[in-house]
């Protein structure tokens, strides 16, 4: 059949004039020029896969950000590789230009070339401290902006081992500890839930348990007692508040700092604190749900940690006398 259109009539004669060996030389040639590296390949910026992108969606941004040549081809050679299903979302940082091949490698194996750090949170950390901690290991890192994100979950942000990437930013960092939290709690969420226990005001004492002792057997017996001053409307009387809203502890606190008008002073209004003081552990949240019943209304922590309990406020003076001065 004769062709019918210019085009195809060019196709044929080109294709009758030149030899079908020089033909599958352009051709190859053509696919081998695609494997290369654009010339403007973007060295040290930052390229973001999103979370749930198709193939497609990944060819058309890697073709935008010149990090390949043809989105065709790309897309080609990840069916060739069988990735199509394997390309791992995230941030990627490239220092040199890479052809195609290794880029389609880099994506399906999640090599994000960004340096990833471990940090670990200790329980009790306040968002005040997990700023300076991050502080300490991101140079460009901005504690007051993760602040301004985290103060008001104070309480709900995790303390956890975390492997962050050095480009991390306050935003996600704060949404991770937010979720691994709610992720971790989840189990005495719900109990606390089916025991109509009020949730908040949980992680609130909590907050104060983490401070208040160092073992698991302490934290259940303090938590006994201080639920149980509540319930008396007694007043907590624990110095941990203090470190929160004024930066003192019990080694600086003066009698003036203890008659202070703040709602943490805990000697001078009966109650929780308004909100949490730290970001506890999952013992002291499970220990501020199972407090231990005792005869003790009183308690103390020696110089070395060590707890020591009173029934009454004249055992607790003794106490004083004999283990802090």
């Amino acid at each position: 059949m004769p062709p019918q259109t210019k085009q195809q009539k060019y196709f044929w004669v080109f294709t009758r004039l030149v030899p079908p060996a020089l033909l599958l030389v352009f051709a190859v040639s053509a696919l081998v020029y695609l494997t290369f590296p654009p010339n403007d390949f973007p060295i040290k910026k930052l390229i973001v896969i999103p979370e749930g992108a198709t193939l497609r969606d990944v060819s058309v941004l890697l073709t935008d950000e010149h990090v390949v040549r043809s989105q065709t081809a790309f897309a080609v050679f990840v069916r060739y590789k069988g990735a199509e299903s394997h390309i791992i979302a995230g941030e990627y940082l490239f220092s040199s230009p890479l052809d195609i091949f290794e880029v389609v490698r880099r994506l399906a194996e999640g090599e994000h070339g960004i340096e990833r750090y471990r940090i670990t949170i200790p329980e009790g950390t306040s968002v005040t401290g997990m700023g300076r901690i991050f502080k300490k290991t991101f140079s460009q890192f901005d504690d007051a902006q993760f602040s301004a994100l985290a103060k008001n979950s104070e309480g709900y942000l995790f303390p956890d081992t975390y492997f962050f990437f050095s480009t991390a930013t306050s935003g996600p960092i704060v949404d991770t500890l937010k979720q691994n939290f709610l992720k971790k709690t989840d189990p005495l969420y719900k109990e606390a839930l089916a025991n109509k226990k009020n949730w908040p005001d949980t992680i609130i004492m909590a907050s104060i348990i983490e401070e208040e002792a160092m073992t698991a057997k302490d934290r259940r017996v303090v938590s006994g007692i201080l639920w149980k001053r509540l319930t008396k409307s007694m007043s907590l009387g624990v110095d941990a508040p203090f470190a929160y809203d004024i930066g003192k502890n019990s080694a600086t606190l003066s009698a003036l700092d203890l008659k202070s008008d703040t709602p943490y002073n805990t000697y001078l209004y009966v109650g929780l604190p308004p909100t949490p003081i730290t970001n506890p552990g999952l013992d002291a949240i499970d220990a501020a749900l199972h407090p231990e019943i005792s005869a003790y209304f009183y308690y103390l922590s020696d110089k070395d940690g060590t707890m020591h309990y009173a029934k009454t406020f004249e055992e607790h003076k003794v106490n004083k006398e004999r283990y802090l001065r």
